[in-house]
């Protein structure tokens, strides 16, 4: 009997030991269970929209098992830090224009204090602003069946620099100075038969060097002043100095930080320009990959501050095809600023730094500047700032000393005065300050 008792106890104890361990590898299971986590996947699709120069709106797909993200950011000479987590597939981030940023975004789930990551996904990302500066008709030379009195300037002060130096500090902080061109850089003497035929030495390429000017419109009525070897004369020294030039066909581009600028020159004096060449001109410099294009004309009557009803179907026109900017010259004075659609036609800016007069009635002038902002997608926004910067273009009333510089006190503010009369109707609010809204 106690053989069988202990051999029963015997057994029962097997039997608590089997459904014990049975039990623990039941627990074992479910805690296993409870400890596994899947790991999310990817969160891909990650893009940005700019939204303001200084917010861009980052978006991504939704990604499988994740239950937040988690938002960083980095920019050259920093680490990634942490701007942001949300339960959601996009979020807001601040930024600053003309820094390059690289966004990482990491998909993670949350379960019993376990925290398990997915695979993260990055993008690159930048706002540039480019600011573009613009000033009227440069003739560096002059007509010696008149006077030679730009010429002696030259050689009396020994200096190039000495044409542009007090607009230069305003040149020099933009990210390109066009000005439209309008002479000859040659040694040529066989002159076109017309009433002004200008031209000056090839050194006097020196004075848009160093006065921080990048880009010249070639589209006027002086280009070939020396006929084609006067043209060619002066191109060949153009680029001899790396100074692109437009003139129809020939687009200049210039590349700010990655955003390629397309300018573009037509002489509308005549039949020279038409609609058609307008259009295939934007869409060749579209093709080219330009992010911003800029279109000069040669265009107006002289002597008059409002445009033709040419001038504004050209202008507008531009614009319709993809101009961002539209730029005017040939009246030798001032005219108003449009705002159409988006995008400003500054229809005359007058003369500048002109050696083709030795004593202007009319000395007002202007820069007009304006930046405008775009991202590495291309993406241009609404808010570009533009800017009148009232100017004269000699500092002395009784004659013209072919050195522009900038306004002050009351001086500005009459020039600006006339410049809202000029664009008066043309729906743009110009302030004291000379801001255009």
């Amino acid at each position: 009997m106690i053989f069988i008792l202990a051999a029963t106890l015997g057994l029962c104890c097997m039997d608590c030991r089997s459904m014990m361990a049975q039990e623990l590898q039941v627990q074992e299971s479910v805690v296993r269970e409870q400890e596994h986590v899947t790991k999310p996947s990817k969160a891909g699709g990650l893009k940005t929209k700019t939204l303001s120069q200084n917010q861009v709106k980052l978006s991504w797909k939704k990604s499988a098992g994740a239950s937040a993200y988690k938002v960083y950011k980095r920019y050259p000479g920093s680490k990634y830090k942490l701007v942001h987590a949300t339960t959601k597939t996009s979020c807001v981030i601040p930024i600053r224009t003309d820094r390059t940023y690289r966004f990482m975004v990491v998909p993670y789930v949350k379960k019993n204090d376990k925290t398990v990551k997915g695979q993260a996904d990055t993008i690159v990302y930048r706002l540039n602003r480019v600011t573009i500066s613009a000033a009227g008709d440069c003739t560096l030379g002059s007509d010696s069946r008149y006077n030679q009195k730009f010429i002696s300037m030259y050689d009396s002060q020994k200096d190039p620099a000495y044409f542009l130096r007090k607009v230069k500090p305003i040149f020099e902080t933009d990210d390109v100075t066009i000005v439209n061109f309008e002479g000859t850089l040659t040694n040529a003497n066989d002159r076109a038969i017309k009433k002004f035929t200008f031209k000056g030495r090839e050194e006097f390429v020196q004075i848009l060097k160093t006065g921080s000017v990048e880009v010249v419109n070639m589209a006027n009525n002086h280009t070939y002043d020396y006929k084609q070897v006067g043209f060619e004369d002066t191109v060949r020294v153009l680029k001899k100095n790396n100074i692109p030039y437009c003139i129809d066909p020939t687009i200049a581009y210039k590349q700010v930080d990655g955003t390629r600028v397309a300018f573009l020159g037509y002489n509308a004096l005549g039949s020279n320009a038409t609609k058609e060449k307008i259009k295939t001109g934007i869409q060749k410099a579209k093709k080219d990959g330009a992010d911003l294009i800029v279109v000069s004309f040669h265009w107006g009557i002289e002597g008059d501050h409002y445009p033709t009803n040419l001038q504004k179907d050209f202008g507008h026109y531009a614009i319709d095809q993809g101009a961002d900017l539209v730029l005017g010259h040939h009246p030798h004075v001032l005219q108003g600023v449009e705002q159409y659609k988006d995008s400003y036609i500054v229809y005359s800016l007058g003369n500048f730094c002109f050696g083709g007069n030795s004593n202007p009635s009319d000395k007002d002038t202007m820069i007009y500047r304006q930046s405008f902002y775009v991202d590495n997608n291309g993406k241009k926004l609404d808010d570009s700032k533009a800017r009148i910067i009232p100017c004269s273009l000699s500092g002395h009333t009784g004659y013209n000393d072919f050195q522009p510089y900038p306004l002050g006190g009351s001086a500005k503010k009459t020039l600006l005065e006339r410049i809202r009369r000029f664009s008066s109707g043309m729906h743009v609010t110009i302030d004291e300050k000379g801001m255009i809204n």
